[in-house]
């Protein structure tokens, strides 16, 4: 993808996202990402800074990581990486959980930011 290409179509966007191992996002507040979801529902699980989405689905369907700690988020990623069961069981939790939750309450969750 060029570097002025910032923009893909769901239907090429989604195999790119089902071929990751891993998303991992950093931000210091995110009412609610939805690439979270998109990843979760397509299996691959998330690493990222303790924030919203990330914050709920830890510790047991997302890594979260204090914000601003790189070390933190590099030696989680190393051993994410390193342990594909325990990959594969976030991607599990990550994927059930996402599945269960209502729309309706994530909706809610990003409203109360605003």
């Amino acid at each position: 993808m060029s570097p002025s290409r910032r923009f893909l179509p769901h239907e090429l966007l989604r195999p790119q996202v089902e071929q990751s191992d891993l998303l991992v996002m950093i931000s210091r507040h995110d009412a609610g990402p939805l690439v979270r979801l998109e990843a979760a529902i397509a299996g691959v699980p998330t690493i990222g800074t303790r924030v919203d989405h990330i914050a709920d689905f830890a510790p047991d369907a997302a890594v979260a990581i204090s914000v601003g700690n790189d070390m933190e988020l590099a030696e989680q990623i190393a051993a994410l990486a390193e342990d594909e069961e325990r990959r594969l069981n976030f991607a599990r939790a990550a994927q059930e959980r996402t599945v269960s939750t209502p729309a309706q309450w994530t909706m809610q969750r990003i409203c109360e930011f605003f």
